[in-house]
Formats: structure tokens, sequence, C-alpha cells
């Protein structure tokens, strides 16, 4: 039985006869592997020790770290959104941010104003040509102009204006940019000025009423008529409208009105024989600036109404009325106020010329009248704007 396997009957551990001749049983070591166990209890142990002390331990928050301030641009600017605030201000009619944000007496000399008192100019913000493109378009952006600006004591902002929801009077793809001029009070802005970089463009199928070759006539005045007559010998048709008694221009102040109804007083008074002889040339000179103009224009129209029913008696008058208005306008009628040997001819020509000069007024009283008016108020200096 050398070669077979017995198995001992007290401890029945299976061995070969051959190999265990002359040695001695011993019982199985399980050392290692109790080792073994053990070492592997303990680090799961530890584990779940070390993941149940995270569960419950309270996280602490990391400390914050300030940020440091971004740089402010042209178009984040407080000076940008005073600028813009001033511009919707326009809009919306709102008088205190008019006031606070806009300088005014600067403002009402930007548009030529006679009267610069605060409620002159916040009555003009609202119908002035000036400040036209930011009442019908709607004014949503803008940005500084240069970086000297955010920091400088003056300086200039664009106004981006784009056409209104719903209105098709401009093109919407299309935006219009403005420049509004200002100063600083402490850290307040104030508008200065406003003009115009970019038009917005206009929808073609709605022109302009006040681009060249249109106008909004003067409701007033009666709608002229085209008269054919010879003028130094030649055949022209020329429009001529009734006369009819002229209000004050509605843009005037009350001591605009004043002062326009003083002149043609005094133009008047300067037709008499002994009237001084500088009498006119004072009367007339007095008026210089365009509101001026606009508001003088009317009252020596109507004064020519009220003479029309006697051309031949108030020639004088009249032509003097004629000469303030040729001045101020620099438009003509053609009056006549020399005598010919044929007095029905020169009362009829009379007439004609005073409708001509109502029908003059039909069509440029409500326009910018730079194409008649001489806007500037020194002679020494150059005209900006050259005339055709």
């Amino acid at each position: 039985m050398l070669d077979q396997k017995l198995e001992c009957s007290e401890c029945h551990h299976v061995f070969l006869p051959k190999t265990t001749v002359g040695k001695r049983v011993t019982a199985p070591d399980y050392t290692k592997t109790y080792v073994g166990i053990g070492v592997g209890v303990v680090v799961v142990l530890a584990l779940f020790v070390l993941m149940r002390s995270g569960a419950d331990a309270t996280p602490q928050a990391s400390k914050p770290v300030a940020a440091a301030p971004a740089p402010m641009s042209r178009g984040d600017h407080p000076r940008t959104a005073m600028a813009l605030k001033w511009a919707q201000a326009v809009a919306s009619g709102n008088q205190l941010v008019l006031s606070t944000h806009g300088d005014l007496p600067a403002l009402g000399k930007a548009m030529q104003l006679t009267d610069t008192g605060n409620d002159a100019v916040l009555q003009a913000l609202g119908s002035n040509e000036m400040t036209r493109f930011l009442r019908e378009l709607d004014c949503g952006s803008a940005e500084l102009v240069s970086d000297g600006d955010m920091t400088g004591a003056t300086g200039t902002a664009l106004l981006f204006v784009t056409a209104k929801r719903g209105d098709d009077t401009y093109l919407a793809r299309y935006r219009g940019e403005l420049v509004a001029s200002f100063r600083m009070d402490g850290d307040q802005l104030k508008v200065t000025g406003l003009t115009v970089k970019t038009a917005p463009a206009r929808n073609p199928k709605k022109p302009d009423p006040n681009r060249p070759g249109s106008y909004k006539p003067n409701t007033v005045i009666a709608t002229p008529k085209a008269v054919e007559t010879v003028v130094d010998g030649q055949k022209r048709v020329i429009m001529e409208s009734e006369p009819s008694a002229v209000p004050h221009w509605s843009g005037a102040s009350a001591e605009l009105q004043k002062k326009a109804d003083d002149v043609v007083a005094l133009i008047l008074q300067s037709a008499a024989p002994d009237a001084p002889g500088n009498l006119f040339n004072k009367a007339t000179m007095s008026i210089r600036t365009l509101d001026e103009k606009k508001a003088a224009v009317p009252r020596a129209l109507n004064a020519m109404y009220e003479l029309y029913g006697d051309v031949m008696a108030n020639n004088l008058k009249i032509s003097q009325l004629d000469r303030a208005l040729r001045g101020w306008t620099g438009g003509g009628a053609n009056y006549d106020a020399t005598d010919s040997t044929d007095a029905a001819r020169d009362k009829k020509e009379r007439e004609a010329a005073i409708r001509r000069w109502f029908a003059f007024w039909y069509r440029y009283a409500n326009g910018d009248l730079t194409e008649f008016i001489e806007a500037e108020e020194s002679l020494d200096k150059p005209v900006t704007k050259p005339k055709k």
C-alpha cells in the first residue's frame, strides 16, 4: 500500500505511505491565513470610520476672494447712462430730468432762442428742430465718443436712434447717430447741445416734409393760386395768396411778440416825411436772430393786410414793410413804389406784390428758412453754409 492514499482514522490526514515513512505527522498551520483576514477586517473598519466621520463633519466654507472690479467702457460708463436718460426725457417730456441733466441756458442758445429762460427752453425742447429725431424715434443706447470723455470736464456722447415699433416713417434696419455735447457739474452730467452725425433713413414712401422741395404750409394764409404775369418783359407764372390777418408766430414768447409789434410800428412811422432818417435802419437791424425774424415777418404781413385796402394811399408804408421783409428773408415780391403815368396799373401791380408776399410765407413759414433767412448775427465772420 506504499503507493496508495491512506487516511488517518484519528486526524483524517490523507498521506502516501512511501513519502511519509519515518516522519511525524503535524497539524496544518493556518497562521498566515488568520493574519491576512485580520488585516483585511482592520482596513475595512478604518475605511468605514473615515467615511462616517466625513459625512458628519460640517464642510467649512472657503474664504471668498474679492474680485477686481471690471474696468468701465465708453458704453457702460455712468456718464453714458446720464446722457441716455436726458435723451429719453426729451421724448417723454420729463422736465425734471431735462432740468437736472441739461444746461438749459446753453441748450437755449444752441436752439437759437431769444428767451433762454428755463420755461422757454423746456418748452422748446419738446418742439424745436434740434431735438426732432429724439422725439420721432426711440433712443435706446448710447456711448461716449472717446476715452477722454470718461474723465474730462467736458465731452461728447453718441446717441443711437432707431425707428419706433409699429412706425414705418423711418426704416427699421438703419439707425441714426446724434452727438450730445456735455459738461460736468461735479458728478452730474449737463447736456449743452445736440447735433446730427448720421440722420436716420426715412421711408421713401413717406418723404420728409422738411426736406428741400417739401414743406408744411401755413394754415392761416390762403392757399396760393398760380397767376400768369409779365416780369421784365417775360411771361411768368407766380403764386399769389389772398391777404388775411396773420397772428403772431406760435413759437414767439410774450417778450418776442412785443418786440415784433414794436419794430413793425417803428417801420410804419419811418414812412412819415418828418421821421428821423435812421429810424428804419434802427428798427430793422434790431431783428437779428432766426427766431426774431420768424416773429417779425408775420407781423409785417399783418400790417400789409391792414393797408391792402388802399395800396395807393398807403404806398410809402407798404414800401417800407416790403424793404424790411426783403432784408429779413432774402425773398422778394417786386414791389415798385415808384408812381408811373398809369395809376390803375400801379395799383394792380402793388396788390399783386402783396399777394406774392403772402404766398411766400405760406410756403416758408414752417420750414427752417435757411434757404432765405441768414441766421448769422455777425457780418465779419465767414458764412458757415453759403447759399446757392
